[in-house]
């Protein structure tokens, strides 16, 4: 699957238009069209105790959202990216995976401000929609929080795709995860490969695994080189989200990239225990592929 089309839900918050500019880094990914989407929800627009639906309200955050997304679609346009968008009024979610199914989106963008130190990075309707969405699934951080600085830095500003880290187990989901990683031949300039053997096994099932893990992410790496990639690659023992997130952190990436599995129960359970914990941890773009 290459990245032609892009859906890029927003709310228009602060520093959501530099997230938009930020992505047009994949352009050299085969990045062709944004779809823009507005979901005007409907409490805002709802009933009231003595009244009935706002259609004036209504109407005035649809001409807010179009002239927004109109000025957006002209600079989209100088770029040499092709652009529509859609205003909606209902529940963002079913909206977003609505439009993504009707526009034939390769990629949905999922971004956020963070605000607080104690605010979660995800709340109930983006994992709502990380575990209901087909797409792959960018979560896109516009703001994080340093804890040890005690202020809020900008995240938009990075290289996107410069070099991505690709965090498997080894499952048919994580296979599917290292062949997405194919789109970014053009902008990404190194990979880093990295699994996580939990610290509770035993120490031979646990030399075992590693040594596999080895011979596995070498055979990985040496099929990016062949395809143009520098690539490297690296085994760590521990808890997989802490791991992930400091190997990150560490080798100075610009991207996660994982694999989410399953279905309905057992796939909230999955996002719950690693992949959700790390788009809800990470200060990094969060890409996730079903």
């Amino acid at each position: 699957m290459a990245i032609h089309k892009i859906l890029f839900p927003t709310k228009f918050r602060e520093l959501s238009f530099d997230a938009l500019s930020a992505l047009l880094e994949l352009k050299e990914a085969g990045l062709e069209e944004v779809v823009l989407l507005h979901v005007i929800e409907r409490e805002q627009v709802g009933f009231v105790p003595y009244g009935g639906y706002l259609k004036e309200e209504e109407e005035r955050l649809r001409d807010i959202a179009r002239l927004k997304f109109e000025e957006w679609q002209q600079f989209l346009e100088r770029k040499g990216i092709k652009s529509k968008f859609h205003i909606l009024v209902g529940n963002p979610v079913p909206k977003i995976l609505a439009v993504a199914e009707e526009d034939n989106v390769d990629l949905i963008v999922a971004g956020r401000k963070k605000r607080q130190a104690l605010e979660r990075y995800i709340g109930s309707s983006m994992l709502d929609l990380l575990q209901r969405s087909k797409k792959p699934v960018l979560v896109f951080k516009y703001m994080c929080y340093d804890i040890e600085k005690g202020r809020e830095f900008c995240v938009v500003n990075q290289q996107l795709c410069e070099h991505l880290l690709l965090a498997t187990d080894f499952s048919e989901s994580s296979e599917r995860a290292f062949r997405f990683l194919e789109n970014f031949k053009g902008p990404a300039k190194k990979i880093t490969l990295l699994h996580v053997v939990s610290e509770d096994l035993g120490k031979p099932a646990l030399e075992k695994e590693a040594s596999e893990a080895k011979a596995k992410l070498s055979e990985f790496s040496q099929k990016l080189q062949q395809k143009g990639f520098t690539s490297q690659y690296y085994v760590h023992i521990g808890k997989p989200v802490q791991e992930i997130l400091k190997i990150s952190q560490e080798y100075e990436t610009n991207m996660v990239l994982m694999g989410t599995t399953g279905k309905g129960r057992w796939r909230a359970l999955w996002l719950g225990s690693v992949s959700q914990r790390v788009a809800e941890f990470s200060h990094l773009p969060v890409l996730l592929v079903p």
